[in-house]
């Protein structure tokens, strides 16, 4: 059968029409569904972002704590150490000095039993046993040489007197009295009150003028006296020296463990920074995604086109506000001012526009400004980016 011609105009413009209704829903819908998942897309990768924060703050976290128990560890190690070189100095030492000490309280002991020596000249030479005396004779306790009945006498010159004084009553005479007083006499033995004489007191002794009671062990105790106290003197500053050393071995093991955390800690922290400065500005970028995302999903059908424009006009508005609030000290001239003020009004449009958004008037603040901000190596390689996922997106 053959149709008229009139009839099979419309009915082939009406099978058309019908083909035509039941597939472009079909294709709305695949788009709409497309820019939704885009918009998903891009809240995963924000996500994400925050999931990569949050491992950098416990990794950060956990570095530091690593260096501190790292110092914590060798700062112990060195006080362990620094315990055990101590201990070895006291026991190398201590004995050597006890026994030294022990030796020289005995010599010491000894001392007291030949610190005795007898005027044989009570003048000497220019009268230097009166003054040998006078500098290092104990005074001997008074005397009652003519008896009780006479007169108390002590030694007029000599050191540590215990003896009342010469001129005052005395207490020991059986009548009235005053003490008196007599110089060294030859013959009186003498009570040193050191045993380290000096040079021109060993003279005295030396030219026989007093002599010791003892002749050898005076010379004798002496000298070991001497040597024990330099003994004693050299012991004591060796184990000074060792336990300095053995500080100072301490100290710089901690300094060098100090210097080194130290060194960690600003190399973590440094790290840590460019790291997490990185991820907050994938996060602003995240972010950003998500607005453009948003606002080209009022344009489904149009989707790409539509995020590209509502990327640069985002882009566009914040390179507009920071010329806007830049200082006046930028300004140099009438036209630069006349100049500031179109970019303060076209900042104060894009944030109306932001805040009622639509394609067209995203794209007109867009095409007012051109590529001047958006040639940006930075604005080019996030809308690389943000193509890539879209595109990613809408073929899975």
């Amino acid at each position: 059968m053959r149709l008229h011609s009139g009839r099979a105009a419309l009915f082939v413009s009406t099978v058309l029409a019908l083909s035509l209704s039941s597939v472009e829903p079909a294709v709305s819908v695949d788009l709409k569904v497309a820019a939704k998942s885009t918009v998903r897309a891009f809240q995963d990768l924000a996500k994400n972002i925050l999931d990569q924060k949050n491992t950098l703050e416990d990794e950060h976290t956990k570095n530091r704590a690593e260096i501190d128990q790292e110092l914590l560890s060798t700062v112990s190690k060195a006080s362990t150490t620094q315990q055990i070189d101590l201990s070895a100095v006291a026991s190398f030492y201590n004995p050597k000095i006890s026994a030294s000490n022990e030796a020289l309280a005995g010599a010491k002991a000894k001392w007291e039993t030949v610190n005795t020596l007898v005027i044989k000249d009570s003048y000497g030479f220019m009268g230097s046993a009166q003054s040998f005396a006078t500098k290092y004779f104990l005074c001997p306790p008074s005397t009652l040489p003519n008896g009780a009945g006479w007169m108390e006498i002590v030694k007029r010159n000599c050191n540590g007197s215990q003896n009342p004084m010469i001129g005052t009553r005395s207490t020991k005479t059986t009548v009235p009295n005053t003490i008196g007083g007599e110089d060294w006499q030859k013959g009186d033995v003498g009570t040193l009150n050191t045993w380290d004489l000096p040079t021109e007191a060993q003279s005295v002794i030396t030219d026989g003028y007093i002599v010791p009671t003892n002749p050898t062990l005076f010379d004798s105790i002496r000298l070991t006296i001497r040597n024990e106290m330099n003994n004693v003197n050299s012991l004591m500053k060796s184990s000074a020296t060792a336990k300095a050393n053995a500080q100072t071995k301490y100290d710089n093991t901690v300094q060098a463990a100090k210097d080194s955390a130290n060194k960690a800690i600003q190399f973590e922290n440094n790290r840590y920074e460019e790291e997490f400065e990185k991820l907050e500005l994938s996060q602003l970028e995240a972010e950003i995604f998500i607005l453009a995302a948003k606002r080209a999903s009022k344009d489904y059908k149009t989707f790409g086109k539509a995020f590209e424009t509502a990327l640069k006009f985002e882009h566009n508005r914040a390179e507009l506000n920071r010329l806007a609030e830049m200082p006046w000290s930028g300004i140099t001239g009438l036209r630069a001012l006349n100049t500031l003020t179109k970019v303060i009004a076209l900042a104060d449009l894009a944030d109306e526009i932001s805040m009622k958004y639509t394609f067209v008037t995203a794209a007109k603040i867009n095409a007012s400004v051109g590529n001047t901000f958006t040639k940006d190596s930075a604005f080019t390689a996030s809308l690389k980016l943000g193509r890539s996922i879209y595109v990613k997106t809408i073929k899975s």
